[in-house]
């Protein structure tokens, strides 16, 4: 006569299942991103972005990115409004943040400080691509 196993047995493999699906599963994504660092040097009413004067950071969706800003002149600030990102950096004083990039699309770099007339026309831009 078939042994029949108790419910709470079936019950027990079903949940070490799905447990070890859960991180297999979060393994994946893991894998799936990395970390980009950037310079970002603020300069004459301009952002310099790794020795490039586009002031452009591209990254894929849920990368990490890691930034170095810092201000040759004045006192700048690096702000991306959607990300709710607003750092500052004084001469000789950097500022150092690292955050996921976890919407795609194109987004504005801008300089919100009233320091300066000309901050507002600094523009870089963050640019998220799907992967």
């Amino acid at each position: 006569m078939p042994t029949r196993r108790p419910n709470w047995t079936r019950r027990a493999f079903l949940g070490l299942g799905l447990a070890l699906g859960g991180i297999l599963g979060a393994r994946g994504v893991r894998a799936a991103q990395s970390k980009r660092d950037f310079d970002v040097v603020a300069r004459k009413y301009a952002f310099r972005v790794s020795g490039n004067d586009r002031g452009e950071i591209r990254v894929s969706h849920n990368d990490i990115v890691h930034v170095n800003f810092s201000s040759e002149d004045i006192a700048h600030s690096f702000a991306i409004e959607d990300y709710r990102i607003m750092k500052r950096a004084e001469p000789g004083r950097p500022a150092s943040f690292d955050f996921r990039a976890e919407k795609a699309g194109t987004f504005p770099i801008t300089c919100n400080l009233t320091i300066d007339e000309k901050c507002r026309e600094m523009k870089g831009t963050l640019v998220v691509e799907a992967r």
